[in-house]
């Protein structure tokens, strides 16, 4: 699956995301994935500086729907001309 509907597959249904499918896009979207021992993965981004900025998922499943929404934010944030095609 391509990021772009990956992207809009997530956008369009936050409440039913795999950690593979936030993983993914975040990745895809230049973010570092570190903590990747603990129940709790971080990205960040090098665009992104403040602490805020930092975006945790939890591994456990499901995922709730506030990370989700979360990393979505900070990706379009690190990402503004990412889907304006």
């Amino acid at each position: 699956m391509s990021v772009q509907k990956l992207y809009k597959k997530i956008k369009s249904n936050p409440k039913n995301v795999s950690f593979e499918d936030i993983n993914t896009l975040m990745e895809a979207g230049g973010f570092e994935h570190r903590c990747k021992k603990s129940s709790h993965h971080v990205y960040t981004h090098s665009n992104l500086h403040g602490i805020e900025d930092a975006v945790t998922i939890p591994f456990k499943r499901p995922i709730l729907e506030v990370y989700i929404k979360k990393a979505l934010r900070k990706f379009d944030l690190a990402n503004p001309e990412f889907g304006k095609e």
